[in-house]
């Protein structure tokens, strides 16, 4: 699998994020209370949108040769997860002791600050070269020393190395295109639209 570079970062219309969690909910037919079991499995993000219309054959071209080279769902891409930046901080690299679950020990930050919201994000790189798309939980907070925990879901599915980059400004999601073949429509006057229908490269 390689991936695939788009022109320029994606800008889509109604965009709709979903995280796809591997919980099996089980019902007692005598009280009819419920409970959810946690199964082996990584949760799998998806997105989906229409991308910015692009008026004229020879802009078009472009995203067209992106959506050749993706060859359906054997290549992958990054779709960026937030609207705007989040922070103009540094991006940190991973510090030793991580583990595979829901929080890694940061490097690199700015010394004694919050440094992002709690509902913000982060894309972790993993020893496998996989890019993990994270939310944060509780705040990420810096000692005097720019160190930090960060706590967040899903689980990460693998112990990240010491110095792997963690991308706070710009967070993205690794994806395959999924479901609908990558393709555009075209409308009168050269007016070309493109499709998102894309689901995380685990």
């Amino acid at each position: 699998m390689a991936i695939i570079q788009p022109p320029a970062p994606f800008r889509l219309r109604g965009a709709k994020w979903r995280l796809l969690s591997t919980v099996q909910r089980n019902r007692s037919e005598w009280t009819k209370r419920s409970k959810g079991i946690a199964q082996p499995g990584a949760d799998m993000w998806t997105v989906s949108g229409d991308f910015v219309t692009i008026v004229g054959a020879d802009r078009a071209l472009p995203w067209k040769a992106f959506y050749f080279a993706l060859r359906g769902s054997a290549n992958a891409f990054r779709v960026r997860a937030v609207e705007q930046q989040q922070t103009t901080a540094a991006n940190p690299t991973a510090r030793a002791g991580g583990t595979a679950g829901t929080t890694i020990p940061l490097q690199g930050l700015p010394a004694s600050s919050t440094v992002l919201k709690a509902g913000m994000m982060m894309t972790v790189t993993l020893p496998s070269g996989h890019e993990r798309l994270v939310g944060l939980v509780a705040p990420l907070v810096s000692n005097g020393q720019g160190q930090g925990t960060a706590t967040f879901a899903p689980e990460l599915g693998e112990i990240p190395a010491a110095g792997a980059a963690v991308e706070i400004q710009w967070p993205w999601a690794l994806v395959n295109q999924s479901n609908e073949p990558p393709g555009w429509d075209v409308a009168e006057g050269q007016t070309y639209s493109f499709r998102v229908d894309a689901e995380e490269a685990l």
